[in-house]
């Protein structure tokens, strides 16, 4: 059994695992082995190129508009999020639909931003040509060439992970 599911919620699992794009080869592997880290956590280096910094760090410097910066140089704006398994309580997947990006990084509520920055949350849009992913260690990775790229002449490498 994997992470304590039974033989049906492995099968649920990997129903849900099997809607994600096909750039989430090695995040589905990394769910699927017990897990679900990706890079930088996972230690292995990605296929696709990735490059990871410090959230918390950046959230505690006020820089969360390099953040935005990325967002607006990608053209990032229409995407889907995935939050997998295995933190939440009932065992289920959640998804969501996040019409601008942009706009969902600065949302705030009592706790602080919404964005969250201390669980995995993995981002995409309809190109399936690049992950965002937020970890629970509060890194965030930029993976693709072009996203990663960017990231790379945005953020200082003051707050590379």
């Amino acid at each position: 059994m994997l992470n304590g599911l039974s033989e049906s919620q492995i099968k649920e699992l990997n129903e849900e695992l099997a809607k994600l794009p096909s750039c989430f080869g090695e995040v589905k592997e990394a769910i699927l082995s017990g897990n679900g880290y990706w890079y930088p956590l996972s230690g292995k280096e990605p296929a696709m190129k990735a490059v990871a910094y410090s959230l918390d760090r950046i959230y505690k410097d006020d820089q969360i508009d390099l953040i935005k910066s990325v967002l607006e140089e990608a053209d990032i704006v229409e995407v889907t999020g995935f939050h997998p398994y295995w933190f939440e309580h009932s065992r289920e997947s959640k998804w969501k639909n996040i019409p601008d990006m942009k706009t969902y990084l600065y949302e705030k509520d009592d706790a602080g931003y919404n964005f969250p920055w201390i669980c995995e949350e993995y981002y995409y849009d309809k190109s399936e040509s690049w992950i965002i992913y937020v970890s629970h260690e509060s890194t965030i990775a930029f993976a693709g060439e072009q996203l990663s790229g960017i990231s790379e002449t945005i953020i200082p490498d003051v707050y590379r992970y």
